[in-house]
């Protein structure tokens, strides 16, 4: 159903090239930046106008898409000069740090065509603004924007230059937005959501939309606080899945909708954006969403980035100096990318070839007890037939505690193994998304037990 409601979306344009192989040997380009955003306005069929800024070569692919995409008007606001504006993207699926690398992105110069701007914002009463931050002037924009008083929502996820000029500027948005992976959540909110808070402030914003990856989303109000789960899926790509998420939010919240819902349902359809590459299989997917009373039934995934860290995950693996250990190396890096606390008993306990003391011995088998003792959860990433990795999956699925066994190689057949661990994994991703799974799950019958 048409929503009356009317959106200005404003931002870049990028050419998305995913360097990871998607379709055989083939690597995907499509649009990006704010087109992540239009796509979920079209399969929403929210009206919205774009207001969009990027080289000159790319007008005519993205005039073109004013038709297929059901924008009611495509402007171009602002000419990149100096920069193609090509984002690569080593990590689509995000298990860790995308990688994403804005080709020329230090000379890029952003010409401005405000005076278009003006004449969009006469011509349309816009319900509400939607701003990416680029590298462009945002003050410039906003001093533009504010004296229509629509309501303002921008997503802070790259640029903490704009986002600093943009606290000490006194303009009231509607909502801030943004995700744990920005580095200013990171650095200048120590990855603490009171801190940004407080560095934000209901004076600076009257609403703080937290984006919390696969372990759901915060949004801060008046107050109070509504914490909704992610819905997990198998990941087929987490470009453009945060801005989906915004899109599905604001126009429900426009719709009447109460914040709690609203957010669910941005949190079920951006699970689908980021389960195909295919927009009209995404669309079809939308037009098949659960009733409003289903969706308010439905628990998700909730693990908050604070508790996260919390959650000590023990590897266990053939750790050693003679064996290909990328495969640990990228599960560690993937665990605390997520902010859960890995451990590697042979990096922290040390190595034991054999010809060490009894003692030395003992006090790295003590050691490594203790250290599964810590953990609740394990991880063991099968790599050859390694008789302490058997070990320790059997330790911890003896005392009741969750175990994953990664299996990149797909060697398990030993039917013990297969049937002694909670779940097996084939890929990263799939590791990635049992452990929130397990652990939220844990966690919830911890708390179920008190009531």
């Amino acid at each position: 159903m048409q929503n009356s409601s009317k959106f200005l979306i404003i931002g870049e344009v990028y050419t998305d090239v995913h360097l990871n192989e998607l379709a055989g040997n083939q690597r995907l380009l499509r649009l990006g930046g704010i087109f992540h955003t239009a796509r979920a306005m079209d399969a929403l069929k929210q009206q919205y106008d774009l207001a969009y800024i990027a080289p000159g070569y790319l007008k005519e692919s993205i005039e073109s898409f004013k038709t297929e995409l059901n924008a009611s008007s495509v402007v171009q606001i602002g000419d990149v000069k100096n920069c193609p504006n090509v984002m690569l993207i080593t990590d689509s699926i995000e298990v860790a740090d995308q990688g994403y690398n804005d080709l020329l992105r230090e000379q890029s110069e952003v010409a401005f065509q405000l005076n278009d701007l003006r004449i969009l914002l006469q011509n349309n009463d816009y319900s509400d603004i939607l701003i990416y931050p680029g590298n462009y002037s945002l003050i410039d924009l906003l001093k533009v924007i504010k004296i229509y008083k629509t309501p303002i929502h921008i997503d802070f996820q790259y640029g903490i230059n704009h986002l600093i000029m943009w606290l000490e500027s006194g303009i009231l948005l509607e909502t801030f937005i943004i995700s744990t992976s920005s580095s200013y959540f990171l650095s200048e909110c120590l990855g603490s959501s009171e801190q940004l808070i407080m560095n934000v402030g209901s004076e600076k914003a009257k609403g703080i939309l937290l984006k919390e990856n696969r372990g759901g989303s915060r949004f801060f109000s008046n107050g109070t606080v509504i914490s909704t789960p992610a819905f997990l899926t198998e990941t087929v790509h987490s470009v453009g899945v945060g801005d989906c998420f915004n899109s599905t939010f604001l126009s429900n919240i426009r719709t009447g909708k109460q914040e709690t819902l609203s957010l669910k349902i941005a949190s079920y359809i951006a699970s689908w954006y980021s389960s195909t590459w295919d927009h009209t299989m995404f669309k079809k997917s939308i037009e098949n969403l659960p009733e409003d009373s289903e969706l308010e039934a439905l628990t998700g995934t909730s693990l908050t980035w604070e508790d996260r860290k919390k959650h000590h995950v023990y590897i266990a693996a053939p750790d050693f100096p003679d064996v290909d250990v990328r495969w640990i190396d990228k599960l560690s890096d993937s665990l605390t990318y997520h902010n859960f606390t890995p451990h590697r008993p042979v990096k922290e306990n040390g190595l034991i070839r054999g010809n060490e003391s009894l003692e030395q011995q003992m006090t790295a088998y003590i050691n490594d007890v203790l250290l599964l003792e810590k953990c609740s959860i394990l991880v063991a990433v099968l790599l050859n037939d390694d008789p302490g990795t058997y070990v320790e999956i059997g330790w911890m699925a003896a005392k009741g505690k969750s175990t994953i066994l990664f299996d990149p190689y797909k060697q398990s057949r030993n039917l013990f193994l297969r049937k002694t661990v909670n779940q097996i994994c084939y890929t990263l991703d799939d590791v990635i998304k049992t452990v929130y799974e397990l652990i939220a799950k844990n966690e919830q019958e911890i708390l179920d037990a008190k009531i």
